[in-house]
């Protein structure tokens, strides 16, 4: 072993002087020594250094190994550490090296880590000062095997010992900074011995089958074999297994002239796992030399057993619909390095699963397949691939197993979810519209089933009288492919061309036969507004003229916010309206609100004509989706209103005077006054004399008629006089009648006049 030591820079005796009395409060500096270098005959400081405990941080020792066995000729490592009371490792500490009088063996290296003059030293073959190192070092043994390196620890240092010849070597380790007597020495013991071995290797056989373990003994120093020493195995863990010879669970057979020692390692049961074996050498006694046996430290070696592993692993399409062909898919393997035998596997279908094929053919006995795969060599393979159909929904976790010798068997399934597509759909439209509404119907196509539906369409073939776009009779649309429990939505307005009941019917379809349908139905219903409107055909000036107007809903839907209009015709003047009628701009408007079916409204409104004419009333209704109107013509007509007057001027008169009557025929109205004819009827106590007016008269006996005066003005007056003698006393009546082309019945006037007679 070598070790790489560096060149010390010079000495530090002045720092020794300096902590060579007295207590110590804290550890020495990193780069000095308190107990003297390689030069000085004892480790402690000088003068009073035996007598105080100059270094208080340095508590305990520690020496591994602290006993071993070695062949002969080989080295071998003491590793020491100085700790602290609470363990930590201690650089810096010296501690000296010492194989006892009459022990065999020598050092070979030392620590000399560091670069003071006191730093690590063989002083002799026997005797070497080394102090524990400040870092962790690497000791390799020359070699390009890092499993040999020694690892070194801050506060370990170390020395290698060996011997040529067999005996024991007895090691002091003495650290003269520890102040306790008890616990600054450790002793151990290296027995050497002209013997190595080399034990059987760990090895892995396949379960079930004999395994000879050797184990071969020899000088270590000429490598000749080594006959007659005492080899031991024991069974320490691991499956049931026996040695023969014995047929137990240790044996111990001698070395043969070759210095090998064997034996056979049987399993009870094939099995597989670890036999953990023990092996002891025992170097038997030798009477004439007075030698006595000696047991070496044992030895561990190790029997893996492996057996063929089977293990099966099934894949399934994880989705399938009913009727479709999907494929399982079984993998067999051996994942380990022993031949599987008799290998078979098995696949029973699950009802409702139907075999189609396999590759390779299986073995078909109703729902069960076999495939017997025979030989499965280490880390081999076989692929089993199945293609069945689902002839229901369900869940199928389809299970396949495979066994082989030895007991091996494995199962593995694998689920397929087989559903099926289904069709639903919902149609929503308005129960009820008027017929200028738009219809808009909302269909709702989904997949309630548990697969997906492919080529879904939708098709609405509107009934009579129905038209989409105002033209087109049906609604087509390709929703294509509605996964599970997806849905789509179409939404389309179509116009209904008269009022009735509407049944809508829309139809779904999807591959594999699938439908479904839905309807709708709406009913068209339309306000049939009506008015009439009742008045005057004639009317003369100055009258008002009053109308009735009445709304009504002959229709089957209501009639909302329902409104009348009535303009007001040029030559009249409005003068009232009820039912809170407005009059804005000409026209008279009432607010009649919704008018149900079967429901009338009636108001009034009354006009008061300015002249004559034909006067041409129009009202309108309206409502949402109705509308009406009508008109009322009224003739204007003026009024020949004829006043007769007659007033006698000399009354009384006496017998044989004369009396005039005058006549005044006033027009008082509005119209003119035709063929007005006057007639005066004399009573028989007179008699005519003569007359004058607008027109000739004519007498006969007792009347006096004139001729028709053509016509009168409107406020044009006619006067008449009549002269008449009185023939006889009395009260008599004169009567003047009246006739026109305006008048139904004469108007008649008489004057009273007394006629007296003086004698």
């Amino acid at each position: 072993m070598r070790s790489k030591p560096i060149i010390a820079a010079g000495s530090l005796l002045a720092l020794v002087a300096l902590v060579s009395m007295g207590c110590r409060t804290h550890p020495p500096h990193a780069l000095t020594w308190v107990g003297g270098d390689v030069g000085r005959t004892h480790g402690e400081p000088a003068e009073g250094g035996y007598y105080v405990n100059w270094d208080p941080f340095a508590a305990t020792l520690e020496l591994e190994p602290r006993g071993d066995v070695n062949p002969v000729r080989t080295q071998h490592i003491l590793i020491a550490s100085v700790r602290d009371k609470d363990g930590k490792p201690l650089p810096n500490r010296r501690v000296e090296w010492l194989i006892a009088e009459g022990s065999v063996g020598a050092f070979v290296e030392v620590d000399e880590s560091g670069w003071r003059a006191s730093r690590g030293h063989k002083l002799t073959n026997k005797f070497a000062i080394t102090h524990t190192n400040n870092f962790a070092h690497t000791l390799t043994q020359g070699n390009d095997d890092p499993s040999d390196d020694i690892h070194l620890k801050p506060g370990d240092t170390w020395a290698v010992i060996t011997s040529p010849v067999e005996g024991t070597t007895h090691v002091v380790a003495y650290a003269p900074g520890i102040y306790d007597w008890k616990k600054h020495k450790v002793f151990a013991e290296k027995h050497w011995y002209d013997v190595t071995w080399k034990l059987p290797p760990p090895a892995t056989n396949p379960i079930g089958t004999p395994h000879t373990l050797t184990t071969r003994v020899m000088r270590h120093s000429d490598g000749k074999p080594l006959p007659n020493y005492l080899v031991t195995y024991k069974l320490l863990s691991g499956p049931a297994a026996v040695f023969e010879p014995g047929n137990a669970t240790a044996a111990t057979v001698k070395t043969d002239a070759g210095g090998l020692a064997t034996v056979t390692l049987k399993q009870v049961k094939p099995a597989e796992g670890t036999n953990d074996i023990q092996v002891e050498i025992v170097r038997p006694e030798d009477k004439q030399c007075c030698k006595p046996a000696v047991r070496f430290p044992p030895g561990q070696t190790k029997k893996t057993w492996i057996g063929p592993k089977i293990a099966i692993k099934k894949t399934a399409t994880p989705k399938a619909i009913v009727g479709q062909v999907f494929d399982y898919a079984i993998t067999v393997t051996n994942p380990s390095q022993v031949a599987a035998t008799n290998v078979v596997v098995t696949d029973p279908l699950l009802p409702g699963i139907q075999y189609v094929s396999s590759s390779p053919e299986a073995k078909v006995a109703g729902q069960l397949l076999t495939w017997s795969l025979e030989t499965l060599e280490p880390g081999g393979q076989s692929v089993m691939t199945v293609k069945v159909k689902a002839t229901r929904t369900g869940r199928y976790n389809n299970c396949a197993y495979v066994k082989a010798d030895h007991g091996l068997k494995a199962d593995d399934c694998a689920l397929t979810v087989v559903g099926a597509p289904k069709l639903t759909i919902v149609k929503k439209g308005p129960a009820e519209v008027i017929q200028c509404d738009p219809i808009t119907y909302t269909i709702t196509v989904t997949n309630t089933g548990d697969a997906p539906a492919t080529n879904v369409k939708l098709v609405d073939q509107l009934p009579k009288g129905m038209t989409w776009q105002g033209k087109h009779t049906a609604i087509e649309s390709d929703i294509g492919t509605l996964a599970p429990g997806e849905s789509k939505v179409v939404q389309f307005t179509v116009k209904a061309a008269k009022t009735g009941t509407y049944l809508n019917v829309a139809k779904a379809t999807a591959d594999g036969g699938l439908s479904a349908q839905a309807e709708a139905k709406t009913i068209v219903r339309l306000p049939v507004l009506a008015i009439t409107k009742t008045g005057p055909e004639v009317r003369f000036i100055g009258r008002p003229v009053n109308y009735t107007i009445t709304v009504s809903n002959k229709g089957d839907a209501v009639a909302k916010n329902t409104v009348l209009i009535d303009t007001i015709p040029t030559g009249t003047t409005f003068v009232r309206a009820s039912e809170g009628g407005q009059l804005s701009g000409g026209k008279v408007t009432w607010k009649l609100g919704d008018l149900e079916p079967n429901a009338s409204r009636t108001v009034t409104i009354t006009l008061n004509p300015t002249g004559k004419g034909r006067i041409v009333n129009t009202a309108t209704t309206m409502a949402y989706c109705a509308k009406a109107s009508t008109q009322m013509i009224t003739e204007v007509r003026g009024i020949p209103a004829i006043l007769l007057e007659c007033v006698d001027v000399e009354d009384p008169i006496e017998v044989g005077a004369n009396e005039t009557y005058t006549i005044v025929v006033t027009n008082q109205g509005s119209a003119v006054g035709t063929n007005i004819v006057v007639t005066c009827t004399l009573p028989a106590e007179q008699e005519f004399v003569s007359a004058t007016g607008p027109t000739k008269e004519t007498v006969a006996r007792q009347t006096v008629t004139f001729a028709p005066l053509e016509t009168l003005a409107p406020r044009a007056k006619a006067t008449y006089r009549v002269v008449v003698k009185g023939l006889k006393a009395g009260d008599v009546r004169f009567k003047v009648s009246l006739k026109s082309d305006q008048m139904v019945a004469p108007a008649e006037e008489t004057e009273s006049t007394h006629i007296y007679s003086e004698k």
